[in-house]
């Protein structure tokens, strides 16, 4: 997760029964449920005489066989380093058939149990993406680089640029929550890359990054020490390097900003005069902790209860998440939570707590700050963010949509308070829209609750048109 904590997540463990055996080499299911979305992960663990290797997949993802570092097995400890992506996994094994242990990409660490299988290898399933933009391309691209001002970060990014065209706009792509690289991958969608392509096709000129620490970016000092300020730095980086290009009009430099890119977007165009428009894709238009306290009810929550439990349910979820806006110390928030806890289960002494919840206890809130151990300042800063603070000073053209579908920046209170900040700025040459049935990622969704991966489209064309169509009639 680009070693800034962004991804709006409750990491869960996807348990299953499997045979018992007395090796560890083999096949070792295990899986992270990541936004609603199962995310299964298996790695394939080897001997050649004493020597343990292993190799990785994440099928959701089309990724097979990637290799590890070293695998190593002490007593019952098992080590599995991950360099290519910058993890591990490290667990205990009951000698047998499981392995309870963490598995760590950067900052993000979830507990993930590996259960053995009984089957030989792990299939290669067929996905179709058929958006993916394919050669030859009829436009320009260029791999590119540059550093920010203080010369601590070099990004690595991808300029497309439309032929044969002149004095035409050009936007930077601002990611979501998440370490991603430049095309948005993401159960083998290529959602920037997809929309760079739109775009370009259409005679706009984009620059999408690789986020600190992924593809060709570096990560920079003090990674867990980032929060969103230090993400609008790099977009500024970004604007300086699209005026040095000679062939691109300096006057007519953009923002699309995803998700927290849409938060990001309002801060940097509010303060630097080089942005000229702003295109936000399910920006947060209320405050993070509302955002963040909603996403976490769905996560905790069972669904279909009555008012009555609902509102007992959510005042316990929402205070046990309030200690994440007043501290940075893992040790500070669990005490605040464990007399958060003790003080709902005096109130409600009576209430079964099955009946209410998906995970019962304070144990799962514990996890959660275990979750964000290493991004504790990036989520303070974000749960404290109020979007209508710059929103309301930024005085140019905006265009805001969201999709109706979305489950994590839902969008009728959201659009709600992008449309009231701006009213308030003054704003002129804004636009603000809730498309019907997409979903965050702006596909076409079946409804709400459907997965990124099960759907085969990676932008629905109906954004695509709206957000192109939108920039060049700024210009016409």
């Amino acid at each position: 997760m680009r070693n800034k904590w962004r991804l709006f997540i409750l990491a869960t463990v996807l348990i299953a029964k499997n045979s018992i055996a007395q090796d560890i080499t083999g096949i070792w299911n295990g899986g992270l449920s990541i936004n609603g979305n199962a995310l299964p992960l298996v790695f394939t663990i080897t001997k050649s005489g004493t020597q343990l290797s292993s190799t990785f997949d994440s099928p959701a993802q089309n990724a097979f066989g990637i290799n590890t570092g070293a695998t190593e097995l002490k007593n019952d400890s098992l080590v599995i380093r991950i360099p290519l992506i910058n993890g591990s996994y490290t667990g205990k094994w009951n000698g047998a058939d499981s392995i309870y242990g963490t598995f760590q990409q950067g900052n993000f660490k979830a507990p993930m149990v590996l259960l053995k299988s009984k089957e030989g290898k792990a299939s290669k399933p067929e996905i179709k993406r058929p958006q993916t933009p394919q050669p030859p391309f009829d436009y320009s691209v260029e791999e590119v680089t540059y550093s920010n001002q203080e010369g601590t970060v070099q990004f690595g990014a991808t300029l497309t640029l439309p032929k044969n065209k002149k004095d035409f706009p050009a936007v930077i792509l601002i990611s979501g929550s998440g370490s991603q690289d430049r095309d948005g991958s993401m159960f083998n969608h290529k959602i920037y890359w997809v929309l760079a392509d739109h775009l370009t096709k259409s005679g706009i000129g984009v620059l999408r990054v690789d986020d600190r620490g992924m593809g060709k970016t570096s990560l920079g000092p003090n990674p867990t020490q980032l929060t969103s300020e230090d993400f609008a730095k790099d977009v500024e980086a970004g604007l300086a390097y699209l005026q040095s290009r000679k062939e691109i009009n300096a006057k007519k430099l953009g923002l699309i900003g995803h998700s927290e890119g849409g938060m990001i977007a309002p801060l940097v165009a509010a303060r630097n005069k080089n942005v000229a428009f702003i295109t936000l894709l399910a920006g947060p238009g209320v405050a993070g902790y509302e955002i963040w306290n909603g996403q976490m009810r769905r996560n905790f929550i069972k669904p279909n209860l009555n008012p009555e439990d609902y509102n007992i349910a959510a005042d316990l979820v929402n205070k046990m998440n309030s200690p994440f806006r007043f501290s940075t110390s893992a040790d500070t928030i669990k005490k605040k939570m464990e007399a958060v806890y003790a003080d709902w289960k005096a109130t409600n002494s009576t209430i079964d707590e099955n009946k209410l919840f998906l995970a019962t206890g304070i144990n799962p809130y514990k996890t959660l700050v275990n979750q964000f151990a290493s991004g504790l300042v990036w989520l303070q800063y974000f749960l404290n963010y109020e979007p209508f603070e710059n929103l309301s000073k930024v005085k140019l053209p905006v265009l805001a949509i969201n999709g109706s579908y979305d489950i994590q920046v839902l969008a009728n209170e959201n659009i709600n308070g992008i449309d009231k900040a701006l009213k308030k700025a003054g704003n002129k040459q804004y636009e603000v829209k809730i498309i019907p049935s997409l979903n965050h990622l702006f596909q076409t969704a079946q409804n709400p609750e459907q997965s990124y991966e099960s759907i085969a489209e990676s932008f629905a064309p109906i954004a695509l048109e709206k957000i192109s169509n939108w920039i060049l009639a700024l210009y016409k």
